[in-house]
């Protein structure tokens, strides 16, 4: 707790200090979090995720439909 206390204030002066001195600091385009592009991003990886699943499914039907064929054959109920 101490530490980030001390890391704030340490840093809130140095801005003062820089902001005396004249040049004023300009915020960075990394400083800022795009809360937007992060949830289209999250959208769209979820999108694909559905659709694997989606993919994963018919494979599964796929697989247990030809397991249970090949149990029917072996017992002769075909």
């Amino acid at each position: 707790m101490a530490t980030s206390y001390a890391d704030s204030a340490q840093a809130r002066e140095w801005d003062r200090r820089y902001d005396d001195w004249g040049r004023p600091k300009a915020p960075k385009v990394e400083d800022f979090h795009d809360y937007e592009a992060a949830a289209l991003k999250r959208t769209q990886m979820q999108a694909k995720a559905a659709e694997q699943e989606v993919i994963n499914r018919k494979a599964r039907a796929k697989r247990v439909a030809a397991a249970v064929d090949a149990y029917g054959e072996f017992w002769g109920l075909k």
